[in-house]
């Protein structure tokens, strides 16, 4: 009564014909998200039994430690396992001919995919391997690194899809060596779940004066940055970064972003040429505070026993190699890949305030 299900089949746009399209079964609320701290929750999938699908949840509990002014986030990790009831073992079943993963894709996108002892928040997309610098690169190679050939000896060309690959478009890693970048060659890039998330700080205090402060990070947290990918795609006539500036034009030039293609999109498809990692440190807070000596206020005589004067500065600075304009991202879920849409970073405020006692 209390987990709610559902099930549902759907082909994916831009799948060959025959290819199995995906099926997305999910018992997890809009609440449950790995490493949100002080959550329980649970997922849904689908896993399989002796090659059968047996639709099951986990259940996982995370929280955070503090000692001092040291935070600790921690996962406890998969508490509970249990099949679901018996209908949708059914529906599990009914729908196995649509396939046994949960996965998006698309031209543009990632893959989101659950797959059972995977974390949640993994990418799965191509290998970026640079540019195709001329006709002789663009030569479909088997797993020796041969040029493979046609019936009539000929090089076979590399292609895109149905696209045929030039000298300077994009260059993808075949997975398979069939001389064809499609859903057959996205892979495993990676998850979004920071190794390791912290915070600490510490104070000095000298004579009248104290200083406070208080540092966050994470580290080890791979996120995509979706606004790199936009403003590098060249695809239609929006603004894009002087980065494309560098494109590749012709034959020689030694650049790692591929042409302008207006139009098509497999130039930008999703790969590990847009996951970064969004390690970073921050000072969350910087205080400076002094208590008023009394032998001043018995000077002043206006009846205070004590005051104290201070000045706090919030988010002053972060330390990170992100290239994007906040590496202070959302922590991954079940049914979401962690991206950064160029949201606003968050602004550096200040707060002066008198603490007075008489």
């Amino acid at each position: 009564g209390l987990l709610r299900a559902a099930v549902s089949a759907v082909r994916e746009a831009g799948i060959p014909d025959g290819a199995l399209p995906r099926i997305r079964i999910s018992g997890c609320p809009s609440s449950c998200a790995a490493h949100q701290a002080g959550a329980m929750g649970f997922q849904g999938g689908v896993k399989l039994v002796d090659k059968k699908p047996q639709p099951a949840f986990k259940m996982f509990l995370n929280g955070t430690d503090q000692l001092g002014q040291a935070r600790f986030g921690q996962e406890v990790g998969t508490v509970l396992e249990a099949d679901l009831p018996a209908l949708l073992v059914e529906l599990g079943q009914a729908a196995a001919s649509a396939g046994q993963r949960w996965e998006r894709w698309s031209a543009e996108n990632y893959a989101l995919r659950i797959l059972e002892n995977a974390p949640i928040g993994s990418f799965y997309g191509y290998r970026y391997k640079g540019v195709y610098q001329n006709a002789e690169d663009t030569y479909a190679r088997d797993k020796n690194g041969a040029v493979m050939r046609d019936y009539n000896g000929n090089p076979i060309i590399m292609r895109n899809g149905s696209t045929q690959a030039f000298p300077g478009d994009a260059k993808y890693e075949d997975i398979n060596h069939d001389g064809v970048i499609n859903e057959n060659d996205i892979v495993y890039l990676g998850n979004a779940n920071p190794k390791l998330i912290g915070g600490g700080g510490f104070q000095v205090k000298w004579k009248d004066l104290t200083l406070t402060t208080f540092f966050y990070g994470r580290f080890g947290q791979k996120i995509i940055n979706k606004a790199r990918m936009n403003l590098e795609s060249m695809y239609g006539t929006g603004n894009q970064s002087t980065a494309v500036l560098s494109r590749w034009r012709a034959e020689g030039d030694q650049t790692d972003i591929p042409r302008a293609l207006y139009g098509m999109g497999y130039n930008y498809l999703g790969s590990d040429r847009f996951v970064e990692d969004a390690t970073f440190v921050r000072l969350k807070t910087l205080s400076l505070s002094w208590n008023v000596p009394k032998k001043l206020l018995q000077k002043l005589n206006w009846g205070i026993s004590r005051a104290n004067v201070f000045v706090t500065g919030y988010d002053l600075f972060t330390w990170t190699g992100y290239k994007g304009q906040d590496p202070e991202v959302s922590l991954p879920s079940a049914t979401k890949l962690v991206e950064d849409n160029a949201t606003t970073p968050v602004s550096k405020r200040f707060a002066f305030g008198l603490t007075v006692n008489f």
